[in-house]
């Protein structure tokens, strides 16, 4: 007989694990910056765009606090038309509301920069107001052990198993990763901007921790006699993230860079030092037991039951996809550019669609380019969408979640076209949710006095019901009606139906 979902285990305190998506905190980042005087006055506004650093945590008793940095890149023209550049930090803070948990729950918020809005107060006087998005999900551990349900002979407990996980999340400290980066060899060439973004292209689940292969790609910004040059390099790290693990398990993971530092050697390279932080959300399979229904051979009382979430992981995966797009030059009002110098942005996810057999991933990249012209330099702000599709077995409805970030970004010209190449680092895990009705309490300390047959009592077995559901009605032990009947049926199978199909008659004595 097939009964996936109404076996019956060895009793054991249930302890699960639930995952609770706080909704979407809107956070804002704001303040006036004032360059110093070795700085160039600002002409024009080439790109502005904000970079959310990794918060960090502080659990309290009914909440946690989060806070943590914004680091503002602009790209502007000076007063001479040369290009500068410089990285403004602001702060920003929110925090978490926390449910009554066993043990300390355990947290992560993806913090994503919503909109950015400038204005000039003056030369060197600029305001910055930044919306953030928190997406702060919360891992926490609940009993669903019944309450006031005695342990005895008399009360009968019908037990079911529950397909869960077990979610653990990993934070590595900072990790130093430096190289250098071959620039043109022309001796006053300036150091205008620095960055770098990060990706994981590889992750494997082993005892202990995690195995977690990536690359970074640096960029530094050189002005070589008045042209904006921009030259990048990917380095690749290999990182193992230590955690309490188990085999089995899956995960993703996301590399953030915390801060990138440059300097260029008298060799005509640029030295780059680049701090990256890997959290990794670990998720092991797992299945717990507890009470689905009970009663009592002697009592009666009051029954409470309860709507339990229970979620079976299917898929994780992490890795890096390319997508690629074209556009009019007119779009963007970019008719008589030669060049492109750079291009950087965001990548936004708009829609997860599941089918029986994959998910499908549709969003957008925000991009900002920075033109070469006759009249030099200008910028234009431009989206190419993209969709990202991966196979996978069983994800029909399943409920998943998805990060992405833009890893790197390339433009190039053709003809009246701009030809755009992205990377997309993609993290995704999906699960499916049963939604099943359990026990929460049972108080069974009322005597009832049941009247008692001198001889079995005949009943004809209703279709649909099943040997629990009688055994339950008439107070009777379902393991001695089926003796009495001579049934041969299995614990697990009393609250089937179909294990009663070949018997229409049940003898029973009342108790």
């Amino acid at each position: 007989m097939n009964s996936d979902k109404k076996e019956f285990v060895l009793p054991a305190k249930s302890i699960m694990q639930k995952e609770e998506k706080r909704g979407s905190i809107l956070v804002e980042s704001s303040g006036e910056f004032v360059l110093p005087d070795y700085m160039p006055k600002v002409q024009k506004v080439l790109r502005i765009e904000a970079r959310a650093l990794p918060p960090t945590y502080y659990i309290g008793v009914a909440d946690a606090q989060m806070s943590g940095n914004v680091l503002h890149t602009i790209v502007y023209l000076g007063e001479d038309g040369e290009i500068s550049a410089t990285v403004l930090p602001s702060k920003y803070e929110f925090s978490v509301p926390l449910s009554k948990s066993e043990t300390a729950p355990n947290l992560t918020a993806a913090v994503e920069v919503e909109s950015v809005n400038h204005r000039l107060g003056g030369p060197r006087k600029i305001n910055i107001r930044t919306r953030l998005t928190a997406q702060p999900i919360v891992f926490f551990t609940e009993d669903i052990t019944p309450e006031k349900l005695t342990d005895d002979d008399s009360v009968h407990k019908l037990y079911c198993e529950l397909d869960c996980k077990k979610t653990a999340v990993i934070r590595t400290n900072d990790i130093g990763i430096s190289d250098s980066i071959e620039t043109s060899p022309v001796e006053d060439a300036k150091l205008l901007w620095c960055g770098s973004t990060s990706a994981v292209s590889d992750i494997r689940v082993m005892d202990g921790g995690v195995s977690v292969r990536g690359d970074v790609m640096a960029k530094v910004l050189l002005d070589e006699g008045g042209i904006p040059k921009m030259y990048t390099k990917k380095i690749p790290f290999d990182e193992f993230v230590d955690g309490d693990i188990d085999k089995g398990a899956s995960a993703i993971a996301t590399a953030k860079v915390v801060s990138t530092e440059a300097s260029r050697e008298e060799s005509g390279e640029v030295l780059v030092e680049i701090s990256i932080m890997i959290e990794t959300i670990v998720d092991t399979p797992c299945r717990i037991s507890t009470v689905k229904d009970a009663f009592s051979v002697v009592g009666e009382g009051k029954t409470e039951y309860r709507n339990v979430r229970a979620e079976k992981h299917i898929v994780s995966r992490s890795g890096v996809f390319n997508v690629g797009g074209s556009l009019p030059k007119s779009v963007v009002g970019a008719e008589d550019v030669l060049s492109v110098a750079d291009t950087s942005g965001e990548a936004v996810i708009d829609d997860v669609i599941t089918a029986k057999d994959r998910i499908t991933a549709n969003g957008r990249c925000l991009l900002n380019s920075i033109f070469v012209t006759e009249n030099g330099a200008v910028s234009a702000d431009y989206s190419v969408p993209f969709s990202i599709t991966l196979n996978c077995e069983n994800v029909e409805n399943a409920e998943v979640m998805c990060i992405a970030s833009l890893f790197h970004a390339k433009t190039r010209v053709d003809g009246e076209s701009l030809i755009c190449d992205m990377d997309i680092a993609l993290s995704m895990r999906a699960f499916a949710v049963v939604e099943e009705n359990v026990l929460s309490e049972a108080d069974y300390s009322t005597v009832k006095n049941f009247s008692k047959s001198a001889y079995p009592v005949c009943l004809i077995y209703p279709n649909g019901e099943s040997l629990w559901s009688l055994a339950k009605k008439y107070h009777v032990s379902p393991t001695a009606l089926a003796k009495v009947n001579s049934l041969e049926i299995e614990e697990k199978d009393y609250t089937s139906p179909q294990a009663l199909e070949s018997s229409s008659v049940l003898m029973l004595e009342l108790k």
